[in-house]
């Protein structure tokens, strides 16, 4: 099985703040990979230094095989991503974002392939629609069509479902799970909605003030069978691991 990201030995440090530390795991080809923690336990530093957004201070990073220092700009290709609140423009219609985003991606902006990703997301029928009559689980789903306009093979999510009522979380959960399942994309989610990720992650990591305090196949991590203690929810097993 192809390994999508290699972390080894990662730390960064902000002033007197330790927010990652010594930090290793893997994500597989496939793996809808749940990167979980309390706030502050260093999700989004993670995941700035995996998009080069910021530097480590040691450790290394491969992505889709390749080291991130030396071979940036073809990692970037092939990786989407949504980080932040969706920056889209709210005046223009679906269709038109993507049209914008394409050409910002050096794609050549072809309809059906713009069609076939707001369909991939659930909004083929608001193409002609402005963003700014979306709801915003519906410009969430937008903003990760966006990160699909270059067809990346792995998709970074950072906290995807925040500020979304109970259907859009519904609605980005299937999203997920049809990108692996359907798309064949790899896609690392993190996210503080432990019963969505435990209805969607494949595998997962638990870090705890930067270091990594679990990782492996999510059935096996909560099968009470394979545990020193017997665990009914990945809410309960984590709070287990974290609360100290």
């Amino acid at each position: 099985m192809e390994v999508m990201i290699r972390v080894e030995n990662l730390s960064k440090r902000f002033g007197t703040f330790q927010a990652v530390n010594n930090l290793s795991f893997t994500v597989n080809q496939g793996d809808v990979y749940g990167f979980l923690g309390q706030n502050g336990a260093g999700k989004s530093t993670t995941i700035r230094m995996l998009l080069s957004l910021i530097r480590p201070d040691i450790g290394s990073i491969q992505m889709l095989g390749h080291d991130l220092r030396t071979h940036r700009t073809e990692i970037m290709r092939s990786t989407g991503a949504v980080i932040e609140k969706p920056d889209l423009y709210s005046y223009l219609s679906a269709e038109d974002n993507l049209r914008i985003f394409s050409r910002l991606s050096g794609i050549k902006p072809v309809k059906e392939r713009i069609m076939a990703k707001l369909e991939m997301v659930g909004l083929l029928e608001r193409a002609g629609s402005k963003v700014k009559t979306f709801s915003q689980g519906m410009k969430q789903r937008l903003a990760i069509a966006v990160a699909l306009v270059h067809d990346p093979k792995l998709i970074i999510l950072d906290e995807p479902t925040n500020g979304l009522d109970p259907q859009g979380i519904a609605d980005i959960r299937k999203l997920i799970i049809s990108l692996s399942r359907d798309h064949g994309k790899t896609v690392l989610v993190s996210s503080h909605l432990l019963s969505e990720m435990e209805q969607m992650a494949t595998r997962m990591i638990i870090i705890d003030r930067g270091e990594k305090v679990v990782e492996g196949e999510m059935k096996e991590l909560l099968d009470p069978s394979l545990s020193n203690k017997p665990v009914r929810s990945l809410e309960e097993y984590f709070l287990s691991l974290t609360s100290k």
